[in-house]
Formats: C-alpha cells, structure tokens, sequence
C-alpha cells in the first residue's frame, strides 16, 4: 500500500522527535558528569562522561519507546526500519486441525512436568503425538501408551488428565513419573486366564486336598457301614457256633 504525503510527513516528524530526545539526553548527561568531576584528570573525565552519555541514550530510547509504540499504532503509521507486516492467506481446516494437533503434543509436554520434575522424555514434544480434538498420546514401553487428555475450565483447556492404557485393560490415572514406573512394572493381566484357575494350576496341594476329600466320602462311616458289618459277622457267627453245639 503507497504510503500518502501526510503520512510520511508523520513518521518524519517521529522519527526526529525520537533522535532529538536521545541526542539531548546524552549529551546532558555526559556534559554533566564531565562538570562534575572537575578535579579528576581528563581522561579520566572524558571516559566517564562518555559512558554517561551512552547509558543516558540507551535509556532514552527505551523510555520513549513505550511512547513511541501506541502512538503510531493509533496513527497507522509503520516504523521506517524492519520489513512491513503482509496480510497473511486465511487458515484452512486442515491447517487448523494440523496446527490444533501440534499444540496438544506441545501442551501434554508442557504439563508433564508435573510428572516429571526432572525434564525428562515425558516433557520433550518430538515424543508425543497429537490429535485434531486436543488429546496427545506418548508411546512406551511394551506397547503401552499415555494418553493426555485435556479437561475444559472456564478459562480453557488449563488442565490436562494423563492415562496409562495396555492393552484391554482399564485405563489408569497417573500422577507421577515414579507411578507409571511402577505400572509398567507389573505384568499385564491375561483375560483369557479364568480367576478361580490359579488354585488348581499352580498349588498342587489344591489337587491333593480334593484326593483327601473323595476319599473321605468314599470311606465307611464309623457309626454306620462298621456297624453294619459287625452285624453281619454276628449274624453268620451264630448258626456256625449252633451247629458245633
């Protein structure tokens, strides 16, 4: 865009404005800081009002800088230095998808360092991998993954869940790098193993109290089966012992 007559004669008028604040600041305070010191030798004048001249510039220019800034903000007027800012083409869905993906592996990053005061891989970006609705995945060891999940507040996605998954089992919240340590640690659960197969597999003494058990119900009682056969003895015993009579 052509700049217009009026406003060139503006940025002039700035720019002098600022050159002539810096000018006047430094040379006032070099002038006086070489009055000042009148008693020292004049080298050691000149030094030391050269310096007071340079920090009263670099001061100068900072302070008129806050100035400086909103007021040709307001005047539409761009600085004569540094390259003019060109309009830009619209985002498009994709871009924003790409670009909402790389910010959640970048935010799952950022936040887990509350898991990890240390810095370590769980806060380094490269190793998380985002997705358009705002999660992020970390891959680990033996095909588990952590899952970054943001939880919306007034102020928005501030706050962010993280999530060991392995395999089918259930998702389990974690809190601390020395946590997911330990879960990782721990064999996973087999689903095809029936909960109650644990006995009759692995403790042998299972097997033989199950033996100890059928045969005792197998065995004669001591009150009923004894004492029928004793009855049966007493029975046979009687016409034998008749006929030796």
């Amino acid at each position: 865009m052509t700049e217009t007559a009026h406003t060139r004669t503006l940025r002039a008028a700035l720019d002098a404005a600022d050159n002539i604040a810096t000018v006047t600041a430094a040379a006032t305070a070099g002038l006086t800081t070489y009055r000042a010191l009148h008693s020292r030798p004049t080298e050691t004048r000149l030094t030391l009002a050269a310096a007071a001249a340079g920090l009263a510039a670099c001061l100068t220019d900072q302070a008129t800088l806050h100035l400086r800034t909103p007021l040709r903000r307001r005047l539409g007027i761009q600085p004569a230095y540094g390259p003019t800012a060109q309009a830009g083409p619209a985002p498009t869905l994709e871009q924003l998808a790409a670009e909402v993906a790389a910010d959640a592996a970048h935010r799952a990053a950022t936040g887990a360092h509350a898991l990890d005061r240390s810095s370590g891989s769980l806060t380094q970006a490269t190793n998380w991998t985002g997705a358009p609705d705002g999660t992020a995945t970390c891959e680990l060891p033996g095909g588990a993954h952590l899952l970054c999940i943001p939880s919306p507040t007034d102020h928005g996605y501030s706050s962010r869940s993280y999530l060991l998954v392995r395999g089918d089992e259930q998702p389990l919240e974690v809190r601390s790098i020395t946590e997911l340590a330990a879960l990782l640690e721990e064999p996973a659960a087999d689903p095809a193993q029936p909960a109650d197969s644990s006995g009759e597999d692995g403790d042998p003494w299972a097997v033989l109290g199950q033996n100890l058990a059928i045969g005792e119900l197998c065995s004669p009682g001591p009150d009923g089966d004894d004492q029928a056969d004793e009855d049966d003895v007493d029975q046979e015993a009687q016409p034998h012992a008749a006929g030796l009579l």
